[in-house]
């Protein structure tokens, strides 16, 4: 029987229109779902291998064919993998209207977002973005660029950048994972070594070398602390400060925090890279003070910091001295600054007389009629004193100091030799007074580390 015009060769009904545009419809749906589903399934075989987030974003790259940034929390570039010529710059400010809406919709929805390019922003190049989220924390961004101004992100790009950002989430958590862990042993580290925690000198040379620090590397303990009316607390001019500000600069550092501040083993080396003899005495001095500048910490963080440490079970003398070096810092008024210890001269030898008692006698011959009328009279005799000794016994430059007129301290000055007996024209009783108040400042701080 002869077949009707426009009846199907196997002789069923003829397909509409409307059906064959559902069944074309499924067809192209199917075909983005095992182009997906093959993309997802090599990214995921290659996230099981427990490769590192740059690796991971190179095989998506070159699964997609496109070019794939990854983005830190901060809107920063932290990996990129393939396209042509240089990564674009993705300089995100938020001061432009359209990035500021963008990270905001971001943080927002916390889903992909399509981005068009913006001429003359920030936003030059178009791109999909998806946000990489464990829980309530954002780990980054991942970023698929068009670099054909005519090409847009199809359902294949955002089916895949969305199990992609899955994958990348897993990634980013277990390093940050594996990375507090391995900082939380360090600090356990440091901690026991500075603290005497170790069974001899073999103990701590293995807990040293697990610090990265050779046999024969010699090192400095820093504490790093605020004033004592100045808690320490987390944040930018906190703990998280602090330790960003040794980690720019001073990477080689292993630190540890306690109540009272931050303890830091710090190898000589670190301070001049490259350089493969010891420095001097006079030249690591030099270049602590640099690197103090450079640490660029705020005026209420004081620095105190040991001899060179030659022997890694010497290490809680270093901390010892580093904490005597910081809160005789303090005590002289030296707040904010670098106090090296072997730059602390007499304090440095009056720190190591054993005989502490001897030492408060002869203070006490010296200045004892003079602490005990401050005590009276709520005075600042003793202070003024020690500041003038400091100032080479010069009214105007003590003036400055104390913020008083030098009428002020002649008046003092006078006072002071009446109650001691001391003339401070004679250098024997200026040596004799300067002892007698270094000794006073010293038990002050030994008794603030107790």
């Amino acid at each position: 029987m002869p077949r009707k015009h426009g009846q199907p060769p196997d002789g069923g009904p003829q397909a509409t229109p409307e059906l064959v545009e559902v069944l074309t419809g499924l067809s192209r749906q199917n075909s983005v779902y095992r182009r997906t589903i093959a993309v997802c399934d090599q990214l995921a075989d290659t996230a099981l291998k427990g490769v590192d987030p740059g690796e991971l974003t190179r095989v998506f790259a070159e699964l997609v064919g496109k070019r794939i940034v990854l983005m830190d929390p901060a809107f920063r570039a932290r990996a990129h993998a393939g396209g042509d010529g240089t990564l674009p710059d993705l300089n995100w400010d938020r001061s432009d209207s359209s990035v500021d809406r963008l990270l905001g919709a971001l943080e927002a929805q916390r889903r992909p977002l399509r981005v068009p390019s913006v001429p003359g922003s920030s936003l030059a190049h178009g791109c999909l973005v998806t946000p990489i989220v464990i829980g309530e924390d954002t780990l980054g961004y991942l970023l698929v660029l068009e670099e054909d101004e005519d090409a847009h992100p199809d359902d294949v790009d955002l089916l895949t950048a969305t199990y992609a950002a899955t994958l990348f989430a897993l990634t980013l958590a277990h390093e940050r994972t594996s990375t507090e862990l391995g900082l939380r042993y360090l600090q356990t580290v440091v901690d026991a070594l500075v603290s005497g925690h170790f069974l001899d000198a073999q103990d701590a040379r293995e807990k040293a070398r697990s610090l990265g620090l050779a046999d024969s590397a010699s090192f400095r303990v820093c504490v790093l602390r605020r004033r004592i009316a100045d808690p320490l607390e987390a944040g930018g001019h906190g703990v998280d400060g602090i330790l960003a500000a040794l980690t720019r600069r001073l990477p080689q550092a292993k630190t540890a925090v306690r109540d009272f501040g931050v303890i830091a083993i710090v190898p000589e080396q670190a301070l001049t890279p490259g350089v493969a003899a010891p420095v001097d005495v006079i030249d690591s001095a030099q270049a602590w003070h640099r690197v103090w500048g450079e640490l660029s910490l705020d005026k209420t963080v004081t620095c105190g910091l040991s001899e060179r440490v030659e022997r890694p079970e010497l290490s809680p003398l270093g901390l010892s001295q580093a904490e005597q070096a910081v809160d005789l810092g303090l005590r002289l008024g030296r707040g904010g600054q670098l106090i090296d210890y072997h730059e602390l001269g007499i304090y440095r030898l009056l720190l190591r007389i054993g005989d502490i008692g001897q030492l408060r006698r002869f203070a006490d011959e010296v200045l004892g009629p003079l602490i005990s009328y401050d005590a009276a009279h709520g005075g600042e005799l003793v202070n003024t004193l020690a500041v003038y000794l400091r100032n080479q016994s010069s009214p105007k430059q003590t003036a400055r100091a104390l913020r008083v007129h030098a009428n002020t301290v002649a008046y003092r000055a006078q006072r002071i030799e009446t109650i001691t007996g001391l003339d401070l024209a004679d250098a024997d009783d200026r040596l004799l007074a300067q002892v007698a108040v270094a000794i006073v400042e010293t038990q002050i701080a030994q008794d603030s580390i107790t």
